[in-house]
């Protein structure tokens, strides 16, 4: 039987990516998203194999002198006759190596905190803009009709008032010849009933669930957070993330490129990887299947994945343009791609980290879920609002009332004085 040729490998020790430890008896130990498919690329090999590895996290960059570091400069040297990690198919690098067929398809995309919304008015978002306006116009109309059904001997501000009084379980007094509208009032008082109790429903619902989440759903609502000054988005230094949007045609996308290299908003990726929890106006945006892997599953209630995608890039093994088994590198990736697993990867590596860094986020603090003044900070002040409007109606009323008083006293002293 021919033996295989022994084949060495360039590795990139990139934490949660791809990490590989060796152990006294010369065993490899494989973990991270992508190390289920070199170890199943190795053992589809059948054959002797060598793991190189880069000194230092650069994947592959082309620098001013016209030289390629990290996996990419191995491989284009010589040195190693594959790479793998997560290195992305484009032209520049395809000048100086070759690539496997794709094993898997990513995108770029990013993260943010879902954030509740705190609104003092809250309680006025419990029905909609429609709801609000039929019941005004109910109690309008109403209100017109007691006036005329009380041939006028009520002030219509006191039957408004009276009307929507019902509303708030409180009962009316009707004159003696109102008999025959009995069946009229009976309606509305059903009306009211329904309106008061769906309101006090809707209410218990909303005071027992999370309050409504903000979040932003695309690349463009996060620009404009970004140009206000409410969001900063962070990237790693060294992708292609920065340039592509700083350089892009879409205004949108060129002002958070430009925000970012202007501030210098990139993160550290050993930071993340270690379970850099997300605060509150702060947006990470990188590879989608890391941010599955970070923040999806059981992070899913606090952290929001976008769908929108900047761009789709494949993934693929970076082969030295003189090897000689490429068809069979191939081959191997094709029978692991066709079996599924990338898919079954992404949630047990997603199932390992939420488990490791839920202690971390999940806090075992005990919170009191009694009311306190700020949920009822919109009721106070309406409250507040009436009674400066009603002191200051009172008020009128007394100078109304001496005004009054006085041109009596007058017009009483000037027709006295005829007489």
């Amino acid at each position: 039987m021919r033996k295989s040729k022994k084949l060495t490998v360039a590795i990139t020790n990139i934490a949660r990516n791809l990490e590989v430890t060796r152990s006294e008896n010369g065993q490899y130990k494989f973990s991270g998203v992508f190390a289920k498919y070199i170890e199943t690329i190795l053992v589809g090999w059948k054959g002797d194999y060598e793991l190189k590895f880069v000194k230092d996290e650069d994947l592959g960059t082309l620098d001013s002198t016209g030289n390629w570091s990290g996996q990419i400069g191995m491989v284009a040297r010589g040195e190693a006759d594959i790479a793998m990690s997560t290195i992305s198919i484009n032209a520049k690098r395809a000048r100086v190596v070759d690539f496997s067929t794709a094993y898997t398809m990513d995108a770029v995309t990013f993260a943010v905190q879902k954030v509740p919304q705190e609104n003092m008015f809250q309680f006025l978002q419990l029905f909609d803009k429609v709801t609000w306006l039929s019941i005004f116009i109910t109690l309008i109309l109403m209100a017109v009709v007691y006036y005329l059904i009380f041939k006028r001997k009520q002030h219509f501000c006191l039957v408004l008032i009276d009307i929507f009084s019902n509303i708030l379980g409180k009962s009316s007094d009707f004159p003696d010849d109102a008999s025959g509208w009995k069946p009229l009032f009976a309606f509305w008082f059903l009306c009211a009933f329904v309106i008061s109790s769906s309101y006090s429903a809707v209410l218990l619902s909303f005071l027992t669930l999370p309050p409504p989440i903000k979040i932003l759903k695309n690349f463009r609502e996060l620009s404009a957070a970004v140009f206000k000054g409410t969001h900063q988005a962070y990237s790693s230094n060294g992708s292609l993330t920065v340039p592509f949007m700083f350089h892009s045609d879409e205004k949108h996308l060129k002002i958070i490129g430009r925000a970012m290299m202007d501030n210098n908003w990139y993160y550290d990726l050993k930071s993340v990887y270690k379970g850099l929890t997300l605060k509150p106006g702060v947006v990470m945006i990188m590879s989608r299947t890391l941010l599955n892997v970070l923040y999806g599953g059981n992070f899913a209630s606090t952290i929001y994945i976008s769908p929108d995608l900047l761009f789709v890039v494949p993934m693929g093994i970076a082969i030295n343009k003189k090897f000689c088994c490429t068809a069979r590198v191939n081959k191997i990736i094709s029978r692991m791609v066709g079996g599924g697993l990338g898919e079954k990867i992404l949630k047990d590596e997603s199932l390992k980290f939420w488990l490791e860094v839920s202690s971390k986020v999940f806090k075992n603090e005990e919170k009191s879920l009694a009311l306190s003044v700020k949920d009822l900070s919109g009721s106070f002040l309406i409250l507040c609002i009436g009674l400066m409007i009603s002191i200051f109606v009172f008020l009128l009323e007394i100078i109304y009332g001496c005004k009054k008083k006085s041109k009596k006293k007058k017009s009483f002293a000037k027709n006295r004085s005829q007489t």
